[in-house]
């Protein structure tokens, strides 16, 4: 379960990542392990900012949805995260009475949209069926196959994360990553 953002900041820490760093992580919780697609991107992440999760959260989107091989779980994974870590730093709590802060909910939802554009640009699609249509299920070149994927999105992940510090001019990391 979340337990707040760590200190510093997770926009801090997300200056100093590399593409590589987040790749290879991602890559080795799914390879080696024995985390799915989802687990490996929160896992990773989580890792690298220091940001706490609970996997239970995407327990289900191994597999595209529940193993009906649907939406991407690297891709489910990367966009709860985005969710959580855009949430909370930037206030977006539920309200008294129960309603909510839909003003923050558009910056989660363009973060993600932004996402989505990397992964069909490289990919074509977010389907887990028509990523893996050439594949034999549940063999080693599929598991290598979306290890390799996961990889890539944990790449894309960081990119969306910077831009997002990029953008917001009060961020601690905004200067450091408007010069690299």
């Amino acid at each position: 379960m979340n337990q707040g953002l760590p200190n510093p900041p997770w926009q801090e820490r997300v200056a100093s990542l590399t593409p590589e760093t987040v790749a290879s992580k991602a890559e080795e919780f799914f390879g080696k392990g024995g985390f799915h697609c989802a687990e490996s991107m929160l896992l990773a992440f989580s890792e690298a900012l220091g940001v706490p999760v609970d996997l239970r959260y995407v327990r289900g989107f191994g597999g595209g949805l529940g193993q009906t091989r649907c939406l991407c779980g690297a891709v489910n994974g990367a966009s709860v995260f985005l969710g959580l870590l855009l949430s909370e730093s930037r206030g977006g709590h539920q309200l008294r009475g129960g309603g909510r802060d839909h003003g923050h909910h558009s910056e989660v939802d363009r973060a993600i949209q932004k996402l989505e554009a990397l992964f069909k640009e490289r990919y074509k699609a977010n389907c887990c069926k028509w990523l893996t249509r050439k594949i034999e299920w549940g063999t080693p070149s599929h598991l290598e196959h979306c290890v390799s994927l996961t990889g890539e999105t944990a790449k894309m992940l960081l990119q969306v994360l910077q831009e997002e510090v990029k953008a917001d001019p009060a961020s601690t990391a905004h200067s450091a990553l408007r010069e690299a």
